[in-house]
């Protein structure tokens, strides 16, 4: 567990400072999905996958790792959502993006572990980062229109 900790501490003081150095609205959603790859595609990510894998069938030590989980990540997800509504994104959504850009990022980490092309990998986040603009966008338009 102590290991856990540490990593998701580590990470977490990593996450936050690059949330709050980030200064221009047109790099927030590069930034957190870059953050997002640089934890969930980590060794010690993946140290932390192997604690979870290897401990679920005890539900007291499976509970103490969802609270270092979630100690660690939520300060996180809440830094980047600050990050995107200060860099101009509507509060009502930028935590759902924040939630869903680690969504995505986490997911391919994990299908890294039997199919790992980086090339493509980068293509979907490409594809993610135009999906977001889209939907900013038209959130927007939306608003102006009322």
């Amino acid at each position: 567990m102590a290991t856990l900790e540490y990593v998701f501490e580590q990470a977490q003081i990593l996450s936050r400072r690059r949330a709050a150095a980030v200064n221009r609205p047109r790099d927030l959603i590069e930034a957190v999905i870059a953050d997002a790859r640089e934890f969930f595609f980590s060794e010690h990510f993946m140290v932390a996958i192997d604690i979870v894998l290897s401990t679920s069938t005890d539900q007291a030590v499976r509970r103490q790792i969802l609270d270092i989980s979630r100690k660690a990540r939520r300060p996180v997800e809440a830094a980047w959502a600050e990050a995107l509504v200060t860099g101009g994104v509507p509060a009502a959504v930028a935590a759902d993006i924040v939630a869903l850009t680690l969504g995505v990022v986490r997911g391919m980490a994990l299908r890294a572990l039997w199919d790992n092309d980086p090339k493509w990998f980068d293509e979907l986040f490409s594809v993610w980062r135009r999906m977001i603009k889209i939907f900013l966008e038209s959130q927007s338009t939306r608003a102006q229109t009322k």
